[in-house]
């Protein structure tokens, strides 16, 4: 965790003879646990994880009908998805719980994290795993008067790895201002190292990976700043472009890792329409899917 104890060495420092140091304490509280550092020469461990925002088109009408988005889940075929604009039962649905029924068709575990109150039922983000879903939390973000938005923090243990994995799910506020979107990253930074009370022990020193649709693009501000503690998920030669899904015009889905670790990307893919699949019949967004091998711990 080189990041981490960097943050710690300058957090303390000596000036004129006596010793000062910042606030911030709970980034030195990873000294007492967590994670350890590990770098592997072999046997690295790997992960296929995916963003989805789930949105229908406006000219599909029917979002209780799953059928294509359950293929579409199937073509992904990751270890772990984040799925975003996620209807719980609503009228609109339906009264469907889509989450639960989408697991179920594809054999895998759940959790639903509630943005807010939506057409009688729910409305937020869900992550989808091949693995047990050990132990989930939901975060508030800072929203203003805009909809409320949250990130979703779900932690697995996948074969392989030595350390269980937080994956953090996230769609963060649409309006074209990005004021509350800088607001909602800091605080999803603020939670990444426990300055913000998540309910994971030792989070900071954590294996953590953070998804979702950002309403930004990788050149503006909001993604700069998370930048600060994560790495863009990227791969010479892939076109980023994942909205609208019918001819993509800008990158708003993006996939990031922890600096605290060093991943190697393996293969990235933001599939488009094809003989095989008509994507944009499924949803307004393309799905970003990386297949990652962890090199430190």
């Amino acid at each position: 965790m080189k990041v981490l104890k960097t943050a710690i060495s300058t957090a303390i420092f000596i000036s004129c003879g006596a010793m000062a140091t910042t606030t911030g304490s709970e980034i030195l509280k990873v000294q007492d646990g967590g994670t350890p550092n590990r770098v592997y020469t072999a046997n690295k461990p790997t992960i296929k994880v995916a963003t989805y925002n789930i949105g229908k088109n406006e000219l599909a009408a029917d979002v209780a009908n799953l059928e294509n988005l359950n293929k579409a889940i199937a073509k992904i075929d990751a270890d772990v998805i984040v799925l975003t604009e996620i209807d719980n039962k609503t009228a609109r649905s339906k009264k469907v719980d889509q989450l639960k029924e989408i697991a179920k068709a594809n054999k895998m575990d759940f959790a639903f994290g509630k943005a807010l109150d939506f057409d009688g039922g729910e409305y937020g983000v869900g992550i989808l795993s091949k693995y047990k879903i050990e132990k989930s939390q939901v975060v508030n973000l800072p929203s203003g008067d805009a909809e409320q938005r949250v990130v979703l923090l779900s932690q697995i243990t996948k074969p392989g790895f030595d350390a269980p994995i937080i994956i953090m799910g996230t769609h963060l506020d649409w309006q074209k201002d990005p004021t509350i979107r800088i607001g909602q990253v800091r605080h999803i930074l603020d939670a990444s190292i426990g300055d913000t009370d998540t309910g994971f022990d030792n989070i900071a020193a954590s294996i953590k990976i953070l998804a979702g649709d950002f309403n930004s693009t990788a050149n503006e501000q909001p993604i700069q700043e998370i930048r600060y503690l994560f790495e863009p998920v990227t791969k010479k030669g892939v076109d980023y472009r994942s909205w609208p899904a019918v001819n993509p015009a800008i990158d708003i889905d993006h996939i990031f890792t922890f600096k605290g670790q060093v991943w190697e990307v393996k293969d990235m893919q933001i599939p488009t329409d094809n003989k095989e699949f008509q994507w944009s019949s499924v949803s307004d967004h393309l799905p970003i899917i990386a297949n990652l091998e962890l090199q430190e711990q």
